[in-house]
């Protein structure tokens, strides 16, 4: 499985960023997180045995990566099977003797995914609504030599609920938004703002010594504030503080619940 702060990362990203950035953010973290260098999410409707994409967005290849591939949508038996089954997550390698296409057949989707110098690939998705809207994500590799296999396949299965709670939390936001309301206060609002940003840093990753270097600080002084989110809070350690975080940006229920240990801040 993901470790659980990228997973839980997507929630404080949906609180924190406009719909349209959340979903570049939140790709990247996966993408990252999985170790590809590329991707895609989009939602779809299912129409007559195919799919029609109603909205897409693209992470690290050229957007005529979509437009491209409606010449050669029909005849991929990877997404005829994803439209029949959105799970599981489906992947391999695009050539070779076990190649997702390898056949003669499939010369065009070769050459179509050299172009976009794409030799792995894994998709997965889920279904939507009335079961016929679909969502979906499909991560790339440009490197042949590092086959995308039954780990990272169970870990993308694993991610999709978080990405799409984490995606509806980030579009009711910006509903609420422009339908003039205001959005769930997030806790962060308690902190001043250089504890708040030492709390998002922390939150995302980042040791003391990056967060000082970043700040201009001592490390001591980032560890001293990190107390102070931590009182201020009512948390003790980095879990807490991501689902403190989470929930205030869209209630403890939105918050799917990931399995992890206790996080204790480091000394340094």
């Amino acid at each position: 499985m993901l470790p659980v702060l990228p997973l839980l990362a997507l929630f404080d990203c949906a609180g924190d960023e406009p719909l349209p950035r959340f979903e570049r953010q939140a790709l990247r973290l996966l993408a990252e997180a999985l170790d590809c260098d590329g991707a895609v999410w989009g939602w779809g409707r299912r129409e007559g045995g195919a799919m029609r994409i109603r909205h897409a967005v693209v992470h690290q290849r050229p957007d005529g990566l979509l437009s491209d591939y409606a010449a050669v949508a029909a005849s991929d038996p990877l997404t005829a099977a994803f439209i029949d089954a959105p799970r599981p997550v489906r992947g391999g390698a695009v050539d070779g003797p076990l190649g997702l296409y390898r056949s003669a057949g499939h010369a065009d989707l070769r050459d179509y995914l050299a172009q976009y110098d794409i030799a792995q690939l894994m998709l997965g998705g889920l279904e939507e609504g009335d079961g016929d809207d679909l969502v979906w994500l499909t991560l790339y590799r440009a490197e042949a030599n590092r086959p995308l296999g039954g780990r990272e396949q169970l870990a993308l299965a694993q991610a999709l609920p978080f990405w799409r709670q984490a995606h509806r939390l980030a579009t009711r936001l910006a509903q609420a938004e422009a339908a003039g309301r205001p959005a769930p206060p997030s806790c962060l609002a308690r902190l001043g703002a250089r504890e708040a940003e030492v709390a998002r840093r922390y939150a995302a990753g980042e040791s003391y010594k990056v967060i000082a270097r970043a700040m201009g600080v001592a490390p001591d002084t980032v560890r001293s504030q990190l107390q102070q989110v931590y009182r201020k809070l009512g948390v003790h350690d980095k879990i807490a503080l991501l689902r403190a975080i989470d929930a205030g940006a869209g209630g403890a229920d939105a918050v799917p619940q990931a399995e992890g240990g206790s996080w204790k801040p480091p000394a340094r």
